[in-house]
Order: C-alpha cells, then structure tokens, then sequence
C-alpha cells in the first residue's frame, strides 16, 4: 500500500487532497449550522445543501471533457482557486459584521458545488496517470486514510471553534486549509504525462454521449454509478441534517455536533483497515455493495435513537460502511474503465453524485412534515432495499478483479 508513495507527484496531490477533505467535513458543519443560525428551519438548511450539490448534476458531466482539454492538474487548481475564494467571501462578510443573508449563502454554495463538481472526479483520474494502473487500489487507500483522519478531526475542530470563535472563526480555519491545499497542487511537477485521454477535437456534446454510451454498456460501471444515485440521494443526507439531530433530537450544542461529525470519521479510519484485509478475499464489488448496504442499516438505527451514546456508536458502524463505498466507488471505475475513457467514466460518476441535491431538498421537506427520524430512516430503509436490487440485477459488479485489475466480461 506505501508504494505509491515512492512518486513525488502523488506525494503532493495526497497532501493537498487531505487538506481538501479536510476543510470539506468542516464547511459541511459549518454551512449547515449558520443556515440554521439564521433560519431556524430544517426546509432551508436542506435547501443550502441542496444549492451546494445541485451543480454536480449539471457541471459534473462535462468535468471529464474540461479535464481532457485544460489539462487535469489544471482543472483542480483552477476548482481549488474558486473554493478558496468562496470562503475568504464568507469570512470577509461575517468579519465585517453583516451575516450572509440567504441568497449570499444559495450563491455561495453553488459557487462551491460547481468547483467540487470538476474537482473530484478530476483528481480521481489523475491518479493513474501518477502511480499506474496497478496500484490505483493502493492509492486510493492511502488517500481515505487521509479522508478518514480529516473526517474524524475536522468535526472535531469544527465543533469547539464554533462554540469558541463562531463561524467566522471556521471560516478563516477553510481558507487558510484552502490556501494552503492549493499551494501544494502548484508544486505537482510539469512534466508531461501519458495523454490518455479522448480526442479533444471531438465536440464536448459527442463525447458526453459517447460517455453515456460506454457507461451503459459496462456492467459495473453502470452498477456503481446506480448505488451512487441511490446513496446520495436516500442516505447521505443525513450529513447536512447532523445539526438538527444533534440540537433537537439530542438535546446537544455544537460541540456535541462535532463529536458526532467525528464518529462517522473514526468509523471511516477503522473501514480502512477492514478494506485492506477483505480485499484480499473479497472481490472490490462485494466490499462495495456489503459496506453501503449495512450503512444504510446503522442510519437506520441511528435515527430511532434518542441516547447520545448509542447515536454515536451508531454513526460509528455508518462511517465503516462508508469507507467501503467511498474507496471502492473510484477503485471500480478505475479498474473498469479503459484509459481512453477513464475521466469520461469519472465524470458520469460525479453526475450520479448529482442525485444528492433532490434527496437533501426532499430530505428536508420530509423532516419539515414529519420529522427528521422518520425522513432519514424511511429513505435509508429504502435505500437498503434498491441496494440488494442492484445486486441481483447487475452481477457484473462482484466481478471486477482488484488484484489484476481486470474485469471479467459477463
């Protein structure tokens, strides 16, 4: 699994990806509460995290065509640039003593969900082309070590500077994360890399439906991308409705929010190690559908729970499933996609993530009419159920070969 820290290059993109998710598990937090300080409304915080999702739907798609025409490593500078900016913007407004009335925070957050949505899927891709196709498993497992830390420290972090500094205070903590994660994607050398991708003298329109086409045709990439509709519209949620739980479910404050943020981070850190060893034994699409499945089991639990305690451990086994979703999700593509189509199949991915804004934005009229346990729950049951259909309808999936890399045809 080290090996794929021998490559410089690598080196950096991993330090700067791990500041990334860093400040994204704090801004999650954070964005939420303040929507929450200034509404008092679960409908509105649902709608922020719907504006902050809503543009991977729409941008995440030509992520891939933008990645082969500017370049990958300049497509994430340029995305991180943006995030930077967003958030010197919130900071410099709560500085000045003018809180961000709502339409300042709806245009911020789809400001920060269109850089996102070129973002990640482009830093994805460009893995390969850093470390080789034989051990993109490994670095994909290093990169959710890191994840898994910033998930487990930066609600943590999050929680404390609120009660201490308040917004302002975590929003100057996201732009020097920020500052700091773009510094580095600077440094990534300029040497030129394989130029695997499509033609760029193809129209963006042909190769989106070029895109499709592929998609729909590979068994376990369509596969993924399914479990990933179904995720983030019925299960992840959740995140952005932490802050309601934790104040009116659980009776906490912000630092009882931050103690629970971390506990979906400590469960992704353990996933780690449980990925490491099935992977020996499992084949990527099991551990896949195995771990989102008793994901959506724990949040289930989780949300008829009104003990702290047990809430907690709850989003402890929630982030385990998690880390199994997260770091096969890309691993899959990855192995599946040809080189040529590689970013194509990154960005029809981050399409899929498109589906969490409808289910943030249906999540919160849910939670505004009947609750926030009976809206979460209810989807996560769901949730469940579609998994198990996916699985029987596209077997495909369990036989992607993470030990060769290959995919067996079906």
């Amino acid at each position: 699994m080290l090996a794929s820290l021998a490559f410089p290059d690598y080196r950096l993109l991993l330090s700067s990806n791990t500041l990334w998710w860093q400040a994204l598990y704090i801004e999650m937090l954070v964005l939420g509460w303040l929507a929450l300080e200034l509404t008092d409304s679960a409908a509105l915080v649902g709608l922020i995290g719907f504006c902050r999702s809503i543009p991977v739907l729409f941008v995440g798609g030509f992520g891939g065509v933008l990645a082969d025409r500017m370049g990958r490593r300049s497509l994430i500078i340029a995305a991180q640039a943006i995030t930077l900016c967003m958030y010197g913007a919130v900071a410099l407004l709560l500085g000045l003593g003018r809180p961000p009335a709502l339409w300042h925070l709806v245009i911020i957050a789809l400001l920060l969900g269109s850089a996102w949505a070129t973002d990640w899927p482009t830093r994805r891709a460009l893995v390969p082309d850093l470390v080789g196709r034989s051990r993109i498993v490994d670095a994909l497992l290093l990169e959710n070590l890191g994840q898994g830390i910033a998930r487990t420290i930066g609600p943590f972090i999050a929680g404390f500077v609120i009660d201490a500094f308040g917004a302002l205070g975590c929003f100057l903590m996201l732009s020097g994360l920020a500052a700091t994660s773009l510094l580095l994607l600077r440094a990534l050398s300029r040497q030129p890399i394989s130029h695997t991708s499509s033609p760029s003298s193809a129209s963006p329109w042909a190769q989106m439906r070029d895109s499709v086409r592929y998609v729909r045709h590979n068994q376990s990439i369509l596969a993924v991308a399914l479990v990933t509709i179904i995720a983030n519209m019925l299960v992840f949620p959740y995140m952005i409705f932490l802050p309601v739980f934790a104040r009116d479910v659980l009776q906490q404050g912000a630092v009882g929010l931050g103690y629970l943020g971390a506990a979906v981070g400590i469960g992704s850190f353990s996933g780690l190690y449980l990925v490491h060893r099935a992977r020996h034994s499992a084949s990527p699409g099991w551990i896949f559908l195995v771990g989102t499945f008793v994901q959506c089991l724990a949040l289930l639990a989780f949300t008829t729970s009104t003990i702290f305690t047990v809430s907690w451990g709850l989003l402890l086994v929630v982030g385990i499933g998690h880390a199994c979703f997260g770091i096969m999700q890309s691993s899959i593509v990855l192995l599946a996609a040809t080189d040529e189509m590689r970013s194509q199949a990154m960005g029809a991915i981050a399409v899929a993530i498109g589906a969490g804004p409808f289910g943030r934005l249906q999540t919160g009229l849910l939670a505004q009419a009947f609750g926030a346990p009976l809206a979460v729950g209810g989807e996560a049951a769901v949730a469940a159920l579609l998994i198990v259909a996916v699985a029987v309808g596209l077997p495909g999936l369990r036989q992607v070969s993470g030990s060769r890399g290959t995919v067996m045809k079906v």
